[in-house]
């Protein structure tokens, strides 16, 4: 198997693969893992796929189990407050943990196992496959590679290359939302106050 992007969505799968014993390649065009806090909080249904990738352990000892979550507009005003309070005990609950610092967790794991390979650096530029297997070439320092395996899975973001050589420059399928959403990171004290 060969995954594109090593975020989060492709060191996740990677983990669930080789827990499987399934060989994994897994290419990234950076030079390490992104440590940007984009995304802090993970619900029940990211919770299990954590589980499943038996990590989950290490991210609530890093992270923490939020008493509550709330939304707010831009100016502050709130919008809707979730009390966890009930269930922060409940190992399937909502954890907390920034995406940088889950990143590095799941890259630590990864080395465990001896089915993982990740190619930092690497930067996908063909795809192609036949009747016997998908390959993929990659950009690399040292010129172009190419990676072999039965299945490639793309997990290269927005601006996949994956996607656009299954469907061409900017004619995949999906959807761009209108609306934006700001996230923030915000200390515990503040989500007693309303």
């Amino acid at each position: 198997m060969v995954i594109v992007g090593a975020g989060p969505a492709g060191l996740l799968l990677s983990l669930q693969l080789a827990r499987k014993g399934i060989q994994v390649t897994l290419l990234d065009m950076g030079v390490t893992v992104d440590d940007r806090p984009r995304a802090a909080h993970y619900a029940t249904p990211a919770v299990r796929e954590l589980e499943k990738a038996g990590i989950l352990d290490d991210v609530i000892a890093e992270g923490f189990k939020p008493q509550g979550v709330c939304w707010r507009r831009s100016n502050g005003e709130l919008i809707a407050l979730l009390d966890q309070k009930v269930t922060t005990d409940d190992r399937m609950a909502m954890v907390c943990l920034p995406l940088g610092l889950l990143g590095a967790l799941m890259v630590r794991h990864t080395k465990k196992y001896p089915n993982i390979t990740i190619h930092w650096d690497h930067e996908v530029s063909e795809i192609s496959h036949d009747d016997k297997s998908a390959k993929v070439v990659a950009k690399t320092k040292d010129g172009e590679k190419t990676f072999e395996g039965d299945y490639v899975v793309g997990c290269d973001g927005a601006n996949s290359i994956v996607r656009r050589k299954l469907f061409g420059e900017w004619n995949y399928p999906g959807k761009t939302w209108d609306e934006w959403v700001v996230a923030t990171n915000v200390s515990p004290e503040v989500w007693t106050r309303n």
